[in-house]
C-alpha cells in the first residue's frame, strides 16, 4: 500500500476512533444525572471507549507506515478529531459565544499547524 493509502486509512480510522470516544466522553457526562448511575449511559461510555482505542490501536500502525512516528504527533492528531466531536455531538460549541468560537477554531487551526510542521521536521 502505498502513501496515498496509509494517510487515507489514517484518516479514516483516527476519525472513527476520535467520533467513537467523543461519543464516549458525552455519554460519561451523562452517566451520574442527579447523582445517580446511569448505568446504560455508563456501559454505553465504555463500549465506545472500547470502540474508539481499538480504531486508535490500528490507525497506529498505519501512521507509522506512514512515517508518524511520534506519539505526541499520533496523539495530536486524535485530540483535535476528539474535541470536534465532542463539540458537535455535544452542541455546546452551538451556546459559545463569537470569541469562543474563535478561539476554538484559533486552536484546532494551530493543532493542524502543529501536526504538519512537525512531520515536517521529523522527515
Amino acid at each position: 500500500m502505498g502513501q496515498l493509502g496509509n494517510f487515507v486509512i489514517v484518516g479514516l480510522l483516527t476519525v472513527a476512533s476520535g467520533l467513537m470516544d467523543a461519543r464516549a466522553f458525552v455519554y460519561a457526562g451523562r452517566t451520574w444525572p442527579n447523582g445517580q448511575l446511569d448505568v446504560r449511559m455508563g456501559l454505553s461510555s465504555l463500549a465506545a471507549f472500547i470502540a474508539g482505542i481499538t480504531f486508535y490501536l490500528i490507525a497506529v500502525k498505519f501512521m507509522q507506515n506512514a512515517g508518524i512516528q511520534s506519539v505526541a504527533l499520533q496523539t495530536c492528531i486524535w485530540f483535535v478529531v476528539t474535541v470536534i466531536g465532542i463539540a458537535a455531538m455535544d452542541g455546546a460549541v452551538l451556546a459559545w459565544s463569537r470569541p469562543q468560537q474563535v478561539v476554538g477554531i484559533a486552536v484546532t487551526l494551530l493543532l493542524g499547524w502543529l501536526i504538519i510542521t512537525t512531520r515536517s521536521a521529523a522527515a
